[in-house]
């Protein structure tokens, strides 16, 4: 009799159980990731081309503090932490090189503009190093996207490649509110504004492809 009073506790006590988390979910919930990508916008119509030189973007570096996709904060001075639900879609990286290419593509002044993949011998090849890419909430009150670009023009067409233009440039735009959607919305004025700079350094430079006999 004792046996077969501890069976039916058991099954009685398994089944208490079984009603009980039918009735209350243990599953917790956690925080949807949000991804996001940068873009660059030209507010100018694209300009004819007046070189003949063909320009060849590399994949940009990026500086291992930021190399990840998380969106990195500056909280402090010296004190930064990243955001695992927010994060870049693709590499920041490879992201910037095509932002580059496109807006580059559009200047007019290159006759052709490619990828880093591309097969084709180029007369220009532009490397960057992108040292900067965060959120600064150190001043909850004036919240910044900060973004800083250095760019190496090389021109390839000689036996010996020469840098022909090096330049860094630093932008911080303010944010308005906290949000993820409005850093992004401040590094993409940030982007526009540099390439902006950049695109106006290179009209003074002779970008002409240079025949070598």
């Amino acid at each position: 009799m004792k046996k077969k009073t501890l069976v039916i506790f058991f099954i009685g006590l398994f089944a208490l159980l079984f009603l009980l988390t039918g009735c209350f979910s243990v599953s917790k919930s956690y925080p949807e990731k949000h991804y996001f990508v940068l873009s660059a916008a030209m507010s100018k119509k694209m300009s004819p081309s007046t070189s003949n030189a063909v320009l060849k973007i590399q994949r940009f570096r990026v500086s291992p503090q930021f190399d990840g996709q998380s969106f990195v904060y500056k909280i402090g001075n010296l004190h930064f932490k990243s955001d695992f639900y927010n994060e870049f879609f693709i590499p920041p990286g490879l992201m910037i090189s095509e932002e580059v290419e496109k807006w580059l593509a559009g200047s007019g002044l290159f006759k052709y503009v490619m990828g880093f993949s591309s097969p084709v011998e180029p007369t220009f090849e532009l490397d960057g190093v992108v040292s900067a890419l965060y959120g600064d909430y150190s001043d909850i009150e004036t919240p910044k996207a900060v973004l800083e670009i250095q760019f190496f023009l090389v021109r390839k067409v000689s036996s010996r490649p020469v840098i022909v233009f090096g330049k860094t440039y630093h932008e911080e735009t303010r944010v308005k509110g906290n949000s993820p959607d409005a850093l992004v919305s401040g590094w993409n004025l940030a982007l526009e504004h540099i390439l902006t700079r950049f695109e106006a350094s290179l009209k003074n430079l002779d970008l002409n492809e240079r025949k070598t006999s």
